[in-house]
Formats: C-alpha cells, sequence, structure tokens
C-alpha cells in the first residue's frame, strides 16, 4: 500500500460504484465467489451462534466481529442486512453444566445468554435482526422432524429419530472431508457412531425421546415426548426468522461437518434443495496450540480483556488474524492495537482530506477482498507514516472508524 497518499480523489468516484462486489471464500463452492447482494431485498445472513453455559470468550468474539465487519460493509454500500444469530438454549452441554452447578439449565442459559449480549454490546457489535433461541421453537422443530418421517428421509431408534444419510448421497460433499476423518468428527462433535442399530454410522439424531420424568428439558410435540437434536435447531430457526433460501450462512469452520452438513441434509429433506446460497466459515482462534474450547479450558475471556483495554483496541487485535486462517493469540498484540489506535486518532487532525479519503478507500478495499483485515492494519500504518500533513482527514477517518465498529 506504499505511496497511498499519492492518489487523488476518490470519494467521488467511489460513489458512482456502488454496484462493487465483494469477495468472499464460500465453502460449499471451495472457492472465492462474488457474492452480489440483492438489489432490491435486504442481505439475509444467519450464524450460528452461542450454546450459553459459560462466559464469552476471545473466539466466540473473533468468530462474531467477521460477520459484524461484513454487516457494516455492507451497510455502508447502502444495503438493509438482516443478521439472524441464534441462542441454542437446547443442547446437552447446557443441562451438564447446570447440574454441576446445581441449577435449573433455565436459569443458566438466562445468565449466560444475558451476559453474552452485554458483552457484545459493550464490543460495539450491531444488534442482530432477530436472536431466536431454540426453546422458542420447539414445536416447529418437531413438525419438521415429523415431515422428514412422513418422506421417509428419517426413521426410528427405539424412542428416538434419526435422518438417514442415505437419502441423502452428497452428505459428505459440503464438507470436502475424507471418509476416515468425517467418522472421526461425527464422534468427536456430539454423533454417535458406534450406536448398534443405526442405518449407517454417521446418522445424526432429529430427535432424543425422553421416558424419565426427572428430566428437566422436554416436551410433549408431535413426535412424542422429548427435545430435538443440535442440527434440526439451526435449519429450523433460520427458516422461521430469514425464509429460505436465504443469502449467507455462516458460524466457526468447526460447525462445516457435522453441524452444517447436517443441516443442508435436512432442509433437502424438507424440500428446499438451496438453504443458503453462500457459507462463509471463520477458523478459531488458538491458545497454547488449541483451539479456545470450553472443553479445554484454555479460554481468554472478553469481560476480562473488557477490564482492561477499549472496545477498539481488542478489535483492532482481533484485525490482526484473517478470518480462514485464525491463528495462535498473542497478547501482545492488545499493546499494538492500543499503540496503532492512539497513533491514528493522533494523525487525524494534521493529515490531508486527500489521505483520510484514500484511507477509507482502501479499508472499503480489503473488506470487499474476503474481509482481510490483516491490510486493513496496513493501511492504518500507511495513514500514520503519511507525509500529507494539511489537515482535513477528521470526518473520513471517523467514518472507517465507524466501518470498523471502532467509534
Amino acid at each position: 500500500m506504499s505511496g497511498s497518499c499519492e492518489v487523488g480523489s476518490i470519494h467521488s468516484a467511489y460513489q458512482l460504484l456502488q454496484w462493487v462486489l465483494v469477495k468472499i471464500f464460500d465453502t460449499a463452492h471451495k472457492d472465492y465467489v462474488e457474492f452480489a447482494p440483492p438489489a432490491d431485498a435486504p442481505v439475509r445472513i444467519y450464524v450460528c451462534g452461542i450454546t450459553p453455559y459459560d462466559s464469552a470468550h476471545l473466539g466466540h468474539i473473533f468468530t462474531f466481529m467477521t460477520y459484524d465487519l461484513l454487516q457494516r460493509r455492507l451497510e455502508d454500500m447502502g444495503h438493509e442486512v438482516r443478521l439472524v444469530r441464534n441462542i441454542t438454549d437446547v443442547d446437552e452441554p447446557i443441562y451438564a453444566k447446570a447440574r454441576e452447578l446445581g441449577l435449573d439449565y433455565r436459569e443458566l442459559a438466562a445468565d449466560e445468554t444475558a451476559s453474552f449480549q452485554l458483552t457484545l454490546e459493550e464490543l460495539n457489535f450491531r444488534k442482530p435482526f432477530a436472536e431466536p433461541r431454540a426453546s422458542e421453537y420447539i414445536d416447529q422443530m418437531a413438525a419438521a422432524v415429523k415431515v422428514l418421517l412422513d418422506k421417509d428421509f428419517a426413521y426410528k431408534l427405539e424412542d428416538d429419530i434419526y435422518f438417514d444419510v442415505a437419502k441423502y448421497p452428497a452428505y459428505e460433499k459440503f464438507s470436502g472431508f475424507n471418509e476416515r476423518l468425517i467418522h472421526g468428527l461425527a464422534r468427536m462433535r456430539g454423533g454417535d457412531p458406534d450406536r448398534a442399530g443405526k442405518r449407517n454410522p454417521l446418522d445424526f439424531l432429529l430427535w432424543k425421546g425422553i421416558q424419565d420424568a426427572d428430566d428437566p428439558a422436554q416436551w410433549e410435540t408431535v413426535v412424542g415426548t422429548g427435545r430435538p437434536g443440535w442440527h434440526i435447531e439451526c435449519s429450523v430457526m433460520s427458516a422461521e426468522t430469514l425464509g429460505v433460501p436465504f443469502d449467507i450462512h455462516g458460524g466457526g469452520s468447526d460447525l462445516i461437518f457435522p453441524h452444517h452438513s447436517s443441516e443442508i441434509a435436512q432442509s433437502h429433506g424438507l424440500g428446499e434443495p438451496v438453504m443458503a446460497r453462500h457459507w462463509l466459515h471463520v477458523s478459531p482462534m488458538l491458545f497454547d496450540g488449541e483451539k479456545m474450547s470450553k472443553s479445554l479450558g484454555n479460554l481468554v475471556f472478553a469481560h476480562d480483556l473488557l477490564s482492561h483495554h477499549s472496545p477498539a483496541v481488542i478489535r483492532l487485535a482481533l484485525m490482526h488474524y484473517h478470518h480462514r486462517v485464525g491463528g495462535e493469540w498473542i497478547p501482545e498484540l492488545l499493546v499494538e492495537g492500543e499503540r496503532l489506535f492512539a497513533r491514528v486518532k493522533h494523525c487525524a487532525p494534521q493529515m490531508s482530506a486527500k489521505a483520510g479519503e484514500q484511507l477509507l478507500h482502501q479499508v472499503r478495499k480489503c473488506l470487499d477482498d474476503d474481509l482481510n483485515t490483516l491490510e486493513v492494519i496496513d493501511a492504518f500504518h500507511d495513514f500514520v507514516n503519511c507525509h500529507d500533513k494539511e489537515g482535513g482527514a477528521e470526518p473520513f477517518v471517523a467514518q472507517t472508524f465507524e466501518l470498523l465498529g471502532l467509534e
């Protein structure tokens, strides 16, 4: 980005190029695609959210910031964005954690959901268009399972109901993973490939039948007493809140299989051959060489960082990582973020309008290029090192900050 201060007026030309397309890496296509937002309708995005049984950590923030930046860029282009981020408050880890703490699982889920929402608000995230909770859509989920049963995409095994992956031969295509990895991930990520009686080891749970009257999470529905499996929840909530097909489905890359692969299979069975037009995934943040996760306990909690650093500094620190690469969390990047943010604010009144205009233009280009935040950092460094100090950059810097959620 050297020589950025030499460029003349760009803003007026940019205004004539609102047809510009955002390039993203689409997991389904396994290649870069140009995302053309609908011209006369809102952009509809569904992002798989949290299972609320512990505090939000930096891995969550890194994931959801990616979609916050996408939303901000699309709004900057003049589009209305309807971003839905669900709350998976019907899931086995919640019940286990609640038992461990001696709490009602609903109390635990409500408390952690409220804490998560407050954290994202403090970090200056856009409010979602909707934030559906799985517990609010049980009847719709049961109805979807019944449709799959009636259409012979599913079968009963004792009190449970499974999706028959043989009825959707493309089940393994979406991930592109080899057979050994797929079977390993199915076992690691909530599946039960070794259960006797299943038609195929990869058949996944749609409905868990429950006979224990003391089980705290059970509902009476058209498919019996019990609760939904994890995968059917998002298929139903996305369709209920956005309609199908919607524009972009997102989440962490650990959801590619089995969660998102299963969503696609279910939607096909429910009569929707295309669930989402594009799929955008975020790689994990690592700490001590492993993905940040509650099960491993290697977490950096967002509320701890917020007690010592501003939201803008935390966001800038995370922008040193590309969303498709992730990487090992380096706490020193917070110091770098603090320093860079201070320098940009200090230089803004001194730099020329031309330099500020170029900064905004470069940041837009970076976001249009698969949300390349690494180059956003470079653009800020170019700006503070620019020698064109005639004053007038402040409005453009303020607009850049708003675009990145740094305001």
